[in-house]
């Protein structure tokens, strides 16, 4: 069954973002962006209104819960709007192209990683909102760390972390539960790897006995579009912006 999947963010580069993110992960065979539209809606009590772009994927009813958590995580509203909707007819060639194209990766496996915890400075941090949405029950130990040589950048829309002669990243290191390094390991490749990170190993301090620890850090890819440094280098003490959601990060 063909499935249409639609979502809206607010500028441009963040809908390119979202199709390329989808289709490079195989989530989607295609995603069409149009606009910008005029978006009217109820938020938090007022009416709303605000310029969107829409960005529309075709994909398989199979594939369908992986892409809608794809997207969570990739989105930075706190809200997205998700709407998919199933193709009734739709020619067979076309159908069988959608099938094979979104079918491939879950013919893909990934190299066994080398264990080690997880260095992350952003919502999947504890008490942001993507970290119970993604991590509950697979993380053994957390940890308040810092990572050095490095800047933190807000966005636009997703904020990333690019190495430096100066500068540090506050965040948390997340060990995972026994049995779940695994799982937890292909969850953090598959959300931020098409979204413009790539991920590598990096030593971190840990602030509880200044233990430097080596852990897997999701880095900015070298085309990632950056937005302005945030010169505490704490995403939570960012100055905070009129947006719909916050931004996410690893």
């Amino acid at each position: 069954m063909i499935v249409t999947v639609r979502t809206t963010t607010d500028a441009r580069a963040k809908a390119d973002a979202l199709a390329r993110g989808a289709v490079e992960a195989r989530l989607a065979a295609c995603a069409q962006i149009a606009g910008p539209v005029t978006s009217v809606f109820h938020w938090r009590g007022a009416i709303e209104t605000s310029e969107e772009w829409e960005v529309v994927f075709k994909t398989t009813e199979a594939r369908y819960q992986a892409l809608e958590a794809h997207l969570l995580a990739a989105h930075d509203y706190e809200t997205p709007e998700i709407l998919a909707t199933r193709v009734t007819r739709v020619s067979e060639g076309y159908a069988h192209w959608v099938e094979q194209e979104t079918r491939a990766a879950e013919a893909i496996e990934p190299p066994a990683p080398e264990e080690r915890p997880f260095f992350v400075y952003g919502t999947l941090r504890p008490g942001a909102y993507n970290h119970d949405r993604f991590l509950a029950g697979r993380i053994g130990f957390e940890a308040d760390a810092v990572l050095h040589g490095a800047v933190l950048h807000d966005g636009p829309g997703y904020p990333y972390v690019v190495p430096a002669e100066k500068g540090q990243v506050v965040g948390t290191l997340l060990t995972p539960a026994p049995g779940a390094y695994g799982e937890l390991f292909g969850l953090l490749d598959r959300l931020e790897l098409p979204v413009g990170y790539e991920r590598v190993a990096r030593d971190v301090v840990r602030v509880r006995d200044g233990a430097r620890v080596s852990a897997w850090v999701f880095l900015a890819a070298p085309d990632a579009p950056l937005g302005p440094v945030i010169e505490s280098g704490d995403w939570f003490s960012r100055p905070q912006r009129p947006l719909r959601g916050a931004p996410r990060t690893p």
